[in-house]
């Protein structure tokens, strides 16, 4: 992938991660629907709401 900016250090695999948002933009292309994992699910939730991100709560 020409621009990937992550990659798994055990199996080489690149890929892509966006940052969330708020106004649910988060997919590379396209509408769809971001896949979140579960570990997630929640914070992405109480983000979308309003909220912080977990460890962004200073800025």
């Amino acid at each position: 992938m020409f621009d990937a900016n992550f990659y798994d250090v055990l199996t080489d695999e690149e890929f892509w991660v966006s940052g969330p948002k708020r106004d649910r933009t988060d997919t590379r292309y396209g509408p769809s629907t971001p896949e979140i994992e579960s570990e997630a699910v929640d914070a992405y939730r109480v983000f979308l709401e309003g909220a912080p991100l977990p460890g962004r709560e200073n800025g």
